[in-house]
């Protein structure tokens, strides 16, 4: 795509509008899941144009008021590649549930069609040769990039400045990938994908109602994505409903040759192990000194979980976390950082000036401070924690933690690797969904996260899958 078929939000409502009456759209539509679009559009009940207009509706009119988007896709485009799938479905080329999907990828993604910034100046305007790999993979799979979804400065915080939560319009949607959360919490988009180094796909998820996955590290290549720290950055999907993330994380796993990082584990068809039950399972906690953290209503949102699980046939029971949990703490900041700083010394050297006068520099220029001796000692620190990992995975089928603070939520109760960061010094992986709603004037979701052993994401999905459909969170819908 051509410069003048990229649009920035800066002049989104002055230069992109829907090439159709927004009125004869039926913006309901924008609200079905990934599974139920896919079903009624094989079913030729609804047509893949009705649904990007209905999509492309519900963007004229919701974003102004969320600005979950850095850069969005040239409408008629958009109207052009939803008629390519409707000839492709009526001649019987169906590829598959993401087949005519409106999505949205973080603006870490390499896009040829649309420039990939990381929300920072120092790449404005950059048009990479090649897709990522995870854009590719969508692609191939059918799904249509709509746009490019906000973040922080080249992902570093906890926040997604100029985004708005869903839920709460004064409230931040956590980060980075909060544009991404935001978007699919507003139905602006059916499904997006985010990255994570520390819980940066499941902080926004929480923080917006919406489930997030991220999956065992090297399942989804990173190729063709903006890192943070090499070796803790995971890219996965963030959706409506646990069925959707299996169907995007289906679409974008693999190996990948690419990336020196990516795994050569068979990528099973994760739908359709979904419905399997729990019952026998046993579900793995925090212990109680961890718990007794959390403010009232997250950690009785969290038991009402647990006592749900319980019902479902799973034993929950509290195990000990690793004895070098506190040590391993500290070197995921370190090797964090220190990556960050190998990557960032390019433009720390050629363009210093144009760097935000917050996190970014000041990360990077400590990790440039971080010696060989020090990093290397971080990592065998990570190696004995991911031993000791394991041992505490030998009896569990799952383990469950509640929520953590994100941006959203100001109250300030303990976020880190007890909930997030440790999954990502680990690898393995880790899903969030709706749990409740906190004690707040105008209440905020509450999520609740289930991580399992490597390369298990089915079983994840399958205690997640089990809690959602014995709930109703997921169904709820932020009034916009």
């Amino acid at each position: 795509m051509t410069e003048e078929g990229r649009v920035s939000r800066r002049n989104f409502f002055r230069r992109w509008s829907l090439p159709v009456n927004s009125a004869t759209a039926d913006e309901s539509l924008a609200q079905l899941t990934i599974a139920e679009a896919g079903r009624r559009m094989a079913a030729r009940d609804i047509s893949p144009v009705e649904l990007m207009r209905a999509v492309l509706a519900r963007i004229q009119r919701v974003e102004p008021t969320v600005g979950a988007f850095l850069a969005l896709a040239d409408a008629e485009r958009c109207l052009d590649a939803a008629r390519q799938v409707e000839i492709e479905i009526g001649e019987g080329r169906y590829r598959g549930k993401l087949h005519g999907i409106p999505v949205a990828v973080k603006d870490t993604h390499y896009t040829r069609a649309l420039a990939t910034t990381a929300s920072s100046p120092i790449l404005e305007g950059f048009h990479p040769e090649f897709d990522a790999t995870v854009v590719r993979k969508l692609e191939d799979a059918g799904a249509i990039l709509v746009g490019k979804t906000n973040l922080p400065e080249w992902s570093f915080g906890g926040g997604t400045p100029g985004t708005q939560n869903p839920w709460d319009t004064t409230r931040d949607p956590g980060g980075s990938s909060g544009g991404s959360a935001a978007a699919v919490a507003a139905d602006l988009i059916l499904g997006a994908t985010g990255g994570d180094t520390s819980g940066s796909i499941r902080s926004p998820a929480i923080a917006c109602g919406v489930v997030g996955f991220k999956p065992t590290f090297g399942r989804v290549s990173c190729f063709g994505v903006v890192p943070i720290s090499w070796t803790l950055d995971h890219v996965g999907p963030i959706a409506k409903t646990v069925e959707d993330a299996a169907i995007l994380l289906t679409g974008i796993a693999g190996h990948d040759p690419h990336d020196p990082n990516s795994a050569r584990e068979p990528v099973p068809v994760f739908t359709a192990r979904l419905r399997r039950g729990i019952r026998g399972w046993t579900i793995g906690i925090p212990p109680v000194s961890i718990l007794d953290t959390h403010p009232p209503d997250i950690r009785q949102a969290f038991e009402v979980a647990l006592e749900v699980l319980r019902g479902l046939g799973a034993t929950v029971r509290e195990v000990s976390l690793p004895a070098i949990f506190s040590a391993a703490q500290a070197s995921q900041r370190i090797i964090r950082i220190a990556e960050a700083a190998a990557y960032h010394r390019q433009y720390l050297v050629l363009r210093p000036d144009l760097y935000g006068p917050g996190t970014v520099r000041h990360q990077v220029l400590a990790g440039s401070l971080i010696t060989a001796a020090a990093y290397e000692r971080a990592q065998q620190v990570r190696q004995v924690f991911i031993h000791q990992f394991w041992e505490m995975f030998e009896e569990l089928d799952a383990y469950a933690t509640p929520s953590w603070r994100t941006a959203a939520d100001p109250r300030g109760f303990p976020s880190g690797p007890v909930q997030s960061g440790m999954f990502n010094l680990s690898g393995f992986p880790a899903i969030v969904l709706p749990a409740g709603f906190t004690d707040d004037e105008r209440p905020l979701p509450i999520g609740l996260q289930i991580a399992g052993r490597p390369f298990e994401e089915d079983v994840v999905l399958a205690v997640a899958r089990a809690y959602e459909q014995a709930t109703d969170w997921h169904n709820r819908r932020p009034p916009l």
